[in-house]
């Protein structure tokens, strides 16, 4: 059998499955055993079994639990309501300052957290009420809590990043920093939208008069400092080459317990929940990983890499033609396919034709995890959408996906830039000591 017509046949069952609703690691695990079995046999359920535990049985593997509990952790204790507070004090009398305390406050919390859906789940409940009850403009509020939970996957810590580091066999730690500057960047194009759009249209959003003492904003800024710490514990040991991304996360989650001792936010429950959403979703993501790695297995066994390899160099495109070609496949698909099952599906066929290609790997994959975090706003099936649908049973999911429409564009723009200017994601990996 051809090997284009492997690649029809597989994408095709993986299609159907989905749409089945099986989840997608047992799709993608369904899929490597009849796939093996017909290539190898029995042989081949031996080749199974040995790459799952390859797969997830690596020290590779460890930050993803960590970092997950470690936004566990903030999350069911509240005390991330202690910087917002901070922020929300600091920013001051300004018209949308909601809107501009929300971006900052999800670019902080993103710096010490990597999960998206939390982030939006977070603010839906508890800063769009504030927002409908102030007389804020509905749609852009919806759509600047989903620009903010954007911002969650791209700076580091990052599950995504991670994962996307783990299949494509790069540098974890590289690729966790490259997506600072992207993160940032992003984070200004959504405050300079906003206020750009307030500024149009100053109905929008009302002049906040709401004001803090100064000995009110002194006191939050103490309270807030803890953040600071934890940032550094996070990022910045990765950075100076101090400690891996295994130790950082392991000694920010440490730090975080401490942070919730003393600000007497500690109890079991929160705890035992915690622990409880950290088992499920790194169970989930390494039955993922194990499905991935046995999957790139079955492609690279029966041709089908080598083949598309050959066709892909033999169209002869231009370096930006083809990146464009490959970052267009993923962002098309985000419309309709979770995340990690397009990460599944795309990483194991690019890697070859990357090496191939000659792109800077660290900065290929950060244009990658871009597009993986617009695919999370992306109408009709992004995930954050129905988080913030679900937050917000009153409001209508086509008026969420009109919010969603012109952040989308947003962050597009940001991924040109990235193109553009590569050391925006390149500039921070290339300081990390060796």
């Amino acid at each position: 059998m051809e090997w284009w017509m492997l690649l029809i046949i597989a994408f095709g069952l993986l299609i159907a499955l989905f749409c089945m609703g099986l989840p997608i690691a047992i799709s993608f695990l369904a899929l490597d055993v009849v796939g093996l079995y017909l290539l190898f046999g029995e042989k081949g359920m031996r080749l199974l079994t040995s790459s799952i535990f390859e797969s997830v049985a690596s020290f590779t593997m460890s930050p993803i639990p960590l970092f997950i509990l470690l936004g566990e952790i903030f999350y069911q204790s509240k005390v991330v309501n202690f910087a917002f507070d901070a922020i929300d004090k600091w920013v001051g009398r300004v018209r949308a300052r909601l809107y501009i305390v929300t971006l900052i406050f999800a670019t902080i919390f993103g710096a010490i957290s990597g999960a998206g859906m939390a982030m939006a789940a977070m603010l839906g409940t508890s800063v769009l009420p504030e927002m409908n009850n102030r007389g804020y403009d509905r749609k852009l509020s919806l759509g600047v809590i989903m620009g903010g939970a954007c911002l969650d996957p791209l700076i580091p810590p990052s599950i995504l990043a991670v994962l996307i580091g783990s299949l494509a066999n790069v540098s974890i730690a590289k690729l966790l920093i490259s997506g600072t500057g992207p993160g940032l960047v992003l984070a200004a194009l959504l405050v300079i939208f906003v206020l750009v759009m307030v500024k149009i249209n100053p109905k929008l959003a009302p002049f906040d008069p709401a004001s803090s003492s100064f000995r009110e904003k002194i006191i939050s800024l103490f309270l807030f400092l803890p953040f600071t710490l934890i940032i550094f514990l996070v990022m910045g040991l990765i950075l100076i080459g101090v400690a891996t991304p295994t130790e950082s996360a392991a000694v920010g989650v440490l730090a975080a317990i401490v942070m919730a001792i003393c600000y007497r936010k500690m109890t079991f429950q929160m705890l035992r929940d915690s622990l409880e959403g950290t088992i499920k979703v790194s169970g989930m993501i390494l039955l993922i990983i194990a499905g991935s790695k046995a999957f790139s297995q079955v492609l690279a066994i029966s041709g089908a890499t080598r083949g598309l390899v050959e066709l892909v160099v033999g169209l002869e495109l231009p370096p930006l033609g083809l990146l464009v070609l490959m970052q267009a496949i993923p962002l098309f698909l985000g419309c309709f396919i979770e995340q990690m099952a397009i990460m599944m599906i795309t990483i194991p066929v690019y890697l070859p034709v990357i090496a191939t290609a000659g792109f800077d790997p660290i900065w290929f994959w950060c244009l990658f995890l871009v597009n993986m975090t617009v695919g999370g706003i992306t109408p009709p099936f992004g995930n954050l959408l129905f988080v913030l649908k679900a937050t917000t049973p009153e409001t209508p999911l086509e008026e969420v996906y009109r919010a969603a429409v012109p952040f989308v564009l947003i962050v597009l723009l940001s991924v040109v830039l990235l193109v553009m200017f590569p050391q925006i994601a390149l500039w921070l990996p290339n300081l990390m000591v060796k």
